[in-house]
């Protein structure tokens, strides 16, 4: 079995086990009442026989594994309807005691609860209904109650005292499943954040991947076309990086594309989005460009952050390596796809590149 397996089990082995506890207490108190006359020995005995015999059964299933070929692994139906019997059984055999055998089926009830569905909840409450009817019906002309002697009201506070016991009992366990839900649902909560982060974002930069931003860009084109407002997008590529990897490692180019996006998150405007587009190419985002002078601002200002940053004090460059980047930009046109902007703004990064690297072109 698995860790989880194996933690599920040994749950069932200690409700398990104090179902056994509660049989003999139980027992134990028919004995006491059956020392005072309340009860016959006989009745005494056969309840020891079948209670704690049926939850030892129980228990020795659990203890071997054998609940686990089985669909209810925690065998609540099993020792619901073991029990119920044995309590409707002995309200008819003792008359006397059948407040005591009446209320230790509620309570059993009760621990049922705990795995019941709303259908089985509501089935298994008449089925309850109709059985105490029919055992009291049964017995009703030979009911009649202990005498009220010190011994008797002492065992009856006791019964109810144990009754408490292990209601509290069911409400801890009620309490334990509810903190073992919060802490699930926190877990999912986590899980699905981070789940969500990943099918956004760029594991090694943490910027938005490619995926995430075109969901970005189409629906900045549909704001644009709402408000006739334009935007721009700008196609950066980090020169020569392919020299970074030969040269230094790939460890130091990855520390160089982290800090290559630190500085543009650092340069650019709250309202941009920047994304990995792949390999060493990244893409801006910039809405409300007007006029169309300011993409090109903004651009300047992380080319020139770019190529006057010391490399060598955070991505461990040796410190007569320069880092210098060429981009493309290119603003949206009336009723023009975002495929076609961005192409327009690839065709003016290769226009960088043919320039010399390290510098921007506007596209037409």
């Amino acid at each position: 079995m698995n860790p989880k397996q194996l933690q599920l089990q040994a749950q069932r082995m200690k409700t398990t086990t104090m179902t056994v506890v509660s049989s003999l207490l139980q027992s134990l108190l028919i004995g006491m009442f059956a020392w005072t006359g309340a009860a016959t020995w006989a009745v005494a005995f056969w309840f020891l026989v079948l209670s704690v015999g049926s939850t030892s059964l129980f228990l020795l299933t659990v203890h071997r594994g054998w609940n686990l070929r089985l669909n209810d692994r925690w065998l609540l139906w099993g020792q619901l309807l073991a029990n119920y019997a044995i309590q409707l059984i002995f309200i008819v055999a003792s008359p006397k005691l059948w407040m005591i055998f009446l209320a230790s089926s509620l309570v059993s009830f009760n621990y049922a609860m705990l795995g019941f569905t709303p259908r089985q909840f509501r089935w298994t409450w008449l089925g309850f209904g109709a059985t105490t009817a029919l055992a009291l019906w049964i017995g009703r002309d030979r009911f009649a109650y202990p005498e009220l002697s010190n011994v008797n009201v002492a065992l009856l506070w006791l019964f109810f005292f144990l009754a408490v016991r292990r209601l509290a009992l069911i409400g801890m366990q009620f309490s334990t499943l509810r903190a073992e839900l919060s802490q699930r649902n926190r877990q999912l909560t986590l899980s699905l954040a981070r789940i969500q982060e990943l099918a956004s974002h760029d594991d090694l930069t943490g910027t938005f991947n490619r995926r995430h931003f075109m969901e970005l860009l189409q629906d900045e084109r549909e704001r644009s076309h709402r408000t006739r407002q334009p935007y721009s997008v700008a196609l950066f590529d980090l020169d020569h990086f392919k020299t970074i990897n030969d040269r230094f490692g790939h460890p130091a180019g990855d520390a160089v594309l982290r800090d290559f996006c630190t500085l543009v998150q650092a340069h650019m405007r709250v309202t941009d989005r920047f994304a990995r587009w792949g390999g060493e190419e990244f893409v801006l985002l910039m809405p409300v460009t007007t006029p169309v002078e300011s993409a090109s601002l903004a651009v300047e200002r992380i080319r020139s952050a770019v190529a006057s940053h010391d490399w060598s004090s955070t991505s461990a460059l040796p410190a007569h390596v320069r880092v210098t980047v060429s981009a493309g930009v290119a603003t949206c046109m009336a009723d023009e796809s975002v495929e076609t902007l961005l192409a327009r703004a690839d065709a003016a990064l290769y226009q960088a590149k043919d320039a010399g690297r390290n510098c921007f072109v506007m596209a037409p």
